[in-house]
């Protein structure tokens, strides 16, 4: 057996046994269902929203919150996505609440959930800076690149979901580093597969989107082809992120996304960056997710 082949077959185990628990909450099922779907509207979005009290509380929160400065407070869902958050935002949102909803990662105190949802959510706002960019990206892709970026790293909280132990130890130890593909490198010391990989294989046994699933096998194996753009801008998006939390001479390379996608790295890099007010702004929306 090839340790490629070792590695797969790991994580889809892996998979598999969060598979064996109860499925994905109803609302994530039915917010897959509103993707792709150029002529849905805040009504329809609201209707699947409102079907979760608990995600439709902090979503109504959030709409109310000092981040989006209303004037006058919104009083129920419809309003708070026509006039606030938006169709695109809601669904991304729902989404990723609802994929928290499956796990429990209390067990695995190394795991900062509250800087995980802050670092997927910038990761979320670059990649979707970075496909308004690319005039060759289709509608519906582009669409997808908000979503794509703000679920790219959900196999780590499945990790810490079903080996909270080991998975602790993995991050104590990445603590100490300030490379940024260290992560990578102890999980697959520790696990034989890693977050990336595993992050693919849920988003295909969840059968999410077939360009999020492409961009996350793409992530997960740098050298397969991508056929979808998605790919290259969610490999950019994380990649410049991820550099903004190390020193500038450990930063990765954009080059080669920059040349696929006709963006210079310079500026790919330029859209992760972002000042102390709007950061704040992120970070209260991340605390909103986390609690």
């Amino acid at each position: 057996m090839t340790a490629a082949t070792e590695t797969s077959e790991t994580a889809t185990n892996l998979a598999k046994s969060i598979m064996a628990l109860p499925p994905l909450p109803a609302t994530a099922q039915e917010i897959l269902t509103c993707f792709g779907d150029e002529f849905i509207d805040a009504e329809q979005v609201a209707t699947v929203v409102e079907g979760d009290a608990g995600i439709c509380a902090k979503l109504l929160g959030l709409a109310n919150s000092a981040y989006f400065g209303l004037a006058e407070p919104v009083s129920d869902m419809e309003q708070a996505i026509s006039r606030v958050l938006g169709v695109d935002t809601v669904r991304s949102l729902v989404l990723a609440m609802a994929i928290q909803n499956s796990f429990n990662s209390k067990k695995c105190p190394a795991f900062d959930v509250e800087r995980f949802w802050l670092t997927s959510l910038m990761t979320a706002e670059c990649c979707k800076k970075i496909a308004a960019a690319d005039e060759a990206f289709e509608d519906d892709e582009r669409d997808l690149a908000y979503s794509a970026g703000l679920c790219h790293n959900l196999g780590l909280m499945a990790l810490t979901h079903i080996e909270a132990d080991r998975s602790c130890e993995v991050l104590m130890h990445n603590d100490e580093q300030v490379d940024s593909g260290s992560l990578t490198r102890w999980f697959q010391d520790e696990f034989k597969t890693d977050h990336k990989i595993m992050t693919a294989e849920l988003a295909r046994l969840w059968s999410l989107p077939a360009p999020m699933i492409a961009a996350y096998q793409s992530r997960a194996c740098p050298a397969a082809v991508c056929e979808h753009r998605l790919g290259l801008v969610v490999n950019a998006g994380v990649t410049a992120v991820q550099n903004t939390e190390v020193p500038e001479d450990r930063w990765q390379s954009l080059q080669p996304w920059a040349e696929e996608l006709g963006i210079s790295a310079a500026d790919i890099q330029g859209m992760a960056a972002i000042g102390e007010r709007q950061k704040e702004r992120v970070r209260s929306l991340a605390g909103r997710l986390t609690h």
